[in-house]
């Protein structure tokens, strides 16, 4: 009977030691191994492993990304370079890259949450007072992106981190500012269509000025080249006629008055001249 008592007490025995001892990482987290307060060790690769019973216990961290979402215009307002104000809420994806470290800075996560919150906020703060207002709405707002997570780096790496991502959500103005800054942008827009419709009327009259001007030039230059035209067709004809006439005066004098004949007598016209008018002479019997 005693063997048998002895026998299950050292069964226990061996089950709760070897409990105690092994332990299964999931491949989706790290851990470190805790010997009296201080990390003795770290386990990155998932799968079974060991560690001494009682004297060390594991921790274990999440290696996926995570987030964290959080709103700075719950504490203030963040001002850009043209001393605009803005309500800015965003979001933040890191990751533990260093269990060990992560541990000895920040304990655990709620804790490095408050701290990076922080981090960031202070981040988005100081890149964003170095760029206008226009400019985080508009351009660069990729470029503030990448520097503020540049700048948050610089200090999460202190807390064996790396901060993959933040984003801006949303950025708005505040309420107290936000009609001062509309009825502004309007009468600026404003102001600008009258100076628009300024210049394109004063562009508008120069070109009916300068198409007004080459107008008269254009008919002028063809009215002078028409009188031309017309001055060198009379003289051709006159040289024509001239030559036409000496050649046969007589053949000219009758084929001219045949002409006259025609547009004179009409149907049932009359015409009292002289028998001796030479206008009637080749009607004569001769």
């Amino acid at each position: 009977m005693k063997m048998k008592n002895i026998f299950l007490i050292g069964l226990v025995v061996v089950v709760i030691f070897v409990g105690n001892s092994l332990y299964v990482l999931d491949q989706r987290e790290t851990a470190i191994i805790i010997q009296f307060g201080k990390v003795v060790g770290e386990e990155l690769e998932p799968g079974l492993k060991f560690k001494l019973p009682i004297i060390q216990n594991v921790r274990f961290f999440d290696k996926r990304i995570q987030n964290l979402s959080f709103n700075m215009s719950d504490n203030s307002e963040v001002v850009a370079l043209d001393q605009k104000t803005m309500k800015v809420d965003a979001y933040a994806k890191y990751k533990i890259i260093d269990p060990k470290k992560f541990y000895e800075t920040a304990q655990d996560e709620m804790k490095f949450k408050a701290r990076l919150e922080s981090i960031v906020e202070s981040g988005i703060r100081e890149v964003m007072g170095q760029v206008k207002f226009k400019d985080i709405l508009g351009v660069k707002r990729a470029e503030i992106r990448e520097n503020v997570v540049k700048l948050v780096n610089e200090d999460s790496k202190k807390f064996g981190v790396d901060v993959i991502d933040v984003r801006l959500i949303r950025v708005n103005l505040p309420d107290k500012t936000r009609n001062a800054v509309y009825e502004r942008m309007r009468t600026e827009r404003e102001k600008e269509a009258k100076e628009i419709r300024a210049i394109g009327n004063q562009e508008s009259e120069i070109i009916k000025a300068t198409s007004d001007k080459e107008r008269a030039v254009i008919i002028a230059e063809s009215k002078k080249q028409a009188e031309i035209i017309k001055g060198h067709g009379d003289a051709t004809a006159i040289n024509i006629y001239a030559n036409a006439y000496n050649k046969d005066k007589d053949f000219y004098e009758y084929y001219k008055s045949l002409e006259v004949y025609k547009n004179s007598f009409g149907e049932n016209s009359s015409l009292v001249v002289s028998s001796e008018n030479k206008f009637l002479r080749y009607f004569n019997n001769q």
